[in-house]
């Protein structure tokens, strides 16, 4: 008798079935998207909380350091050395993966926290931590709806970040020198196409930008402009008149020769929304008699805050005088190849001066 037990080739075997494991599945996704959803949501809520606990904390030290100095400081260390720092400057430092941006004209104070995922929190002198948004592009303010405190806003057509204000000649300035390159996005119809010189000649008819050595220093989200006030900070790009003007003297761009049609004082390298201010009795002697009380053997007025303006120097060939003088285009023509500036130093302020169209100057924007 065989006691064997016979071999099965095909035995059934029990298990899972694909609808069940389909249904495990699924059930092991939603249980981890639920503790996804909920360690994002309980990060957000603690990075928002230490957010407002650094500025809490930051707005107490700041308003101890003006009871003791009388203003607020004007600029902020960031690295806390072990040695004192000056008089004009306080020491505050973010928590982990924060960084401050700071303004103050001495008697107000802005301070804005960024978090490297984008969340935003900002304080003043007289309201309290807020949860706030990127800055807003400059081509959406106007002279009617600009602030009376400095503002950061951004260039919507590469980023660069700039201080705008009201001031008391009650037009809104750029306080920073412009930077823009030519290009970039085009959402408000207002890009350029200019061409870097530096290193070239000097030209009346290709609209120009050159570089500007050590003290270019543009700047983006969420790092703040500069608010030095010893006329060095920013000097920004500078550039011939052509470039300056956008290129608007003819459809093939600018010419050392043409003095009409005249220059459309609209039309502009600024921002949309924005300009070149005017000359020769026009808003820059406006605002050196706002700022600077009209005194032309200084320019202590304009390089101090609120305008913060740069001594650039100029470009004729190659770049002079860098430190001091500045000079500013306006949109106002003086002939056919010379145009009106603002043009300022450590000895005199000349709102009404006049340079050759193939100089590359600074440029301010003022909004319309």
């Amino acid at each position: 008798m065989n006691l064997t037990k016979p071999f099965l080739k095909n035995p059934k075997h029990s298990g899972f079935t694909i609808v069940e494991l389909l249904v495990v599945i699924v059930v092991i996704g939603i249980l981890a998207s639920i503790t996804i959803v909920s360690y994002t949501g309980i990060s957000k809520r603690a990075t928002a909380a230490a957010m407002q606990s650094d500025l809490s904390n930051a707005s107490k030290q700041l308003k101890v350091y003006q009871a003791s100095h009388g203003s607020y400081p004007t600029t902020l260390v960031g690295n806390c050395p072990t040695v004192p720092v000056a008089d004009n400057t306080l020491c505050l430092k973010p928590s982990l993966n924060n960084t401050f941006a700071y303004s103050s004209d001495g008697a107000t104070f802005d301070l804005t926290e960024t978090n490297t995922n984008g969340t935003y929190y900002n304080i003043t002198d007289s309201t309290g931590p807020i949860a706030t948004t990127s800055s807003p592009y400059i081509q959406t303010i106007t002279a009617a709806s600009c602030s009376s405190t400095r503002t950061k806003v951004q260039d919507a057509r590469d980023g660069h970040t700039y201080w705008i204000q009201k001031l008391a000649d009650n037009k809104c300035w750029m306080l920073t020198n412009l930077g823009y390159a030519g290009s970039g996005t085009n959402t408000y119809g207002d890009t350029k196409t200019l061409t870097n010189g530096t290193g070239g000649s000097t030209t009346y008819t290709v609209a120009s930008y050159y570089v500007t050595p050590s003290t270019t220093n543009f700047t983006t989200e969420p790092t703040a402009p500069s608010t030095l006030n010893n006329g060095n900070g920013q000097y920004g790009y500078l550039y011939n008149w052509c470039a300056a003007t956008g290129a608007q003297l003819s459809s093939s761009g600018c010419s050392s020769t043409i003095t009409t049609p005249l220059p459309v004082t609209t039309a502009s390298i600024c921002p949309s929304g924005w300009r070149l201010p005017t000359s020769n009795g026009g808003e820059f002697t406006a605002l050196n008699v706002a700022i600077n009380g009209g005194l032309t053997n200084t320019n202590a007025g304009l390089i101090s805050a609120p305008w913060l303006a740069q001594r650039g120097g100029v470009w004729n060939g190659d770049f002079n005088n860098q430190g001091d003088p500045g000079y500013y285009w306006s949109s106002t023509q003086f002939s056919a190849t010379v145009a009106y500036d603002l043009s300022f130093g450590d000895t005199g302020v000349y709102p009404s001066n006049f340079g050759s169209k193939d100089n590359g100057f600074a440029v301010r924007c003022v909004a319309n």
